[in-house]
């Protein structure tokens, strides 16, 4: 990078023709030159530009050389520019020591001879040069600190800064808010009391085994984990964590990046889409999908614990009359209230699922003996000889249940599901709101 345009050289003389004659002289430098005829000017003109070197006349009328220099290194913002005197007389010691005392750097004796000029003057210009790229690069390092810094700031993603330690060395305002403190209360302290929780383990303990250590601050990796960051206080939130090692041009580590996002309405969605995928909308209970994926481990459970599961099949008697004389919509509050009174029949660890329209289904999970399977069944009857307010409208609906067991049915499910389902149709021939077992169907 070149600064030659932007370096500048002060020529200060009372006559004319000295100043031009200078001009030429400096010529092939490539610099600035700027010409005043006395001290005055030179004052002015140093106030309003930088100069890499002053060429100063000490003889001249009003105010002199030697005055020129001692205002100029009294003042601080013209104090370390380099002073060159030009003189033609008074070669004595005494002379010069006055000279250096007024703030003067090197003499220059006339007439001039263009070597020396341009050798002395040369090395003010490569320090001005260097000092201006010097200039330029702070000026860039102060812009990349101020644009880093408003990134950090401005970044919606929560971003901390960790020493070899694992302790807090810089963190964002969103970091700050999610982690529940300031920057001040944040800073130093060790990452592991947000990441674990305060229980059995100590966070440290737990911190010096994991993962993130070992991948990042040990080894220079990444690493990404979906977790619950702690919060100062008031609990926890789930969170989306990357973290990355800082490594210095030697490969060594210096420390780590970690980058997160709060997921909690992320979270509330995924369950909402799942609840959606496996549960029905109306009634709140499983759909087929997460019938048949119950029942299925249901059936391994059974088959570990030697035991049975059985399937129920229900379907509700005479429902379509509801729907043609009340409307659809008391046709839903019928399945709302069916839906409450099944899983009020139920044991805690069966599951009671809405196949589609008024079809039911129920994974009675580690039957034991066949009479649990009928108290079941005759406590739903039970239940459904009690009418159901439909907005003030009371109707009683009876229900058809077939009962499959995976001892006598098989522990195939759609086997299963197949016996329960045939047993339903047999109970609803046989004259509706009853129950039959599949196995005493084939005897």
């Amino acid at each position: 990078m070149s600064n030659t345009s932007k370096v500048k050289i002060l020529v200060v003389d009372d006559r004319k023709e000295n100043l031009l004659a200078m001009d030429k002289l400096l010529k092939p430098l490539g610099a600035e030159v700027r010409k005043v005829d006395s001290g005055e000017a030179a004052l002015s003109e140093v106030l309003n530009h930088q100069f890499a070197v002053i060429l100063l006349d000490v003889q001249m009328p009003g105010m002199d050389g030697f005055e020129c220099a001692t205002l100029l290194h009294s003042n601080k913002q013209t104090a370390n520019i380099p002073i060159i005197f030009v003189t033609a007389i008074n070669k004595d010691q005494a002379y010069v020591n006055k000279g250096y005392k007024a703030g003067a750097v090197d003499y220059l004796p006339k007439p001039i001879v263009p070597e020396i000029l341009l050798g002395k003057v040369k090395v003010f210009l490569q320090l001005e040069k260097q000092r201006l790229e010097l200039e330029d690069v702070t000026r860039q390092l102060r812009w990349i600190s101020r644009k880093n810094k408003l990134l950090l700031d401005s970044a919606s993603e929560g971003i901390v800064g960790l020493d070899n330690d694992g302790r807090v060395s810089f963190i964002n305002p969103t970091a700050c808010a999610l982690l529940g403190g300031t920057e001040e209360s944040l800073l130093a302290k060790h990452i592991s009391q947000f990441m674990y929780a305060s229980g059995d383990d100590d966070p440290m303990t737990t911190w010096d085994s994991s993962e993130m250590k070992e991948n990042c601050l040990q080894n220079g990796g990444n690493f990404q984990m979906a977790t619950d960051l702690w919060r100062q206080s008031n609990g926890s939130f789930p969170a989306e964590l990357s973290a990355a090692a800082l490594v210095n041009e030697k490969n060594q580590v210096q420390g780590a990046v970690l980058v997160f996002n709060d997921i909690t309405e992320r979270k509330k969605l995924e369950d909402q889409l799942t609840k959606m995928a496996k549960y029905d909308n109306l009634t709140g209970l499983a759909n087929r999908a997460l019938f048949k994926e119950f029942l299925q481990m249901s059936l391994a459970r059974s088959e570990r614990r030697k035991k049975n599961t059985g399937v129920m099949y229900l379907d509700l008697d005479h429902f379509k009359e509801v729907n043609d004389t009340l409307g659809h919509d008391a046709g839903d509050a019928l399945l709302v209230s069916v839906a409450n009174r099944l899983q009020e029949c139920v044991r805690d660890g069966d599951m009671v699922a809405r196949l589609g329209g008024d079809e039911f289904a129920i994974v009675l999970d580690d039957v034991a003996e066949q009479e649990d399977a009928r108290t079941i069944a005759e406590k739903i009857l039970e239940q459904f000889a009690i009418p159901h307010d439909l907005s003030g409208e009371m109707r009683k609906v009876g229900t058809s249940i077939g009962i499959a067991t995976s001892n006598h049915s098989g522990e195939d499910p759609d086997e299963l599901i197949k016996a329960a389902d045939d047993a339903m149709y047999v109970a609803k021939k046989a004259g509706r709101n009853g129950y039959r077992m599949a196995h005493e169907l084939k005897e």
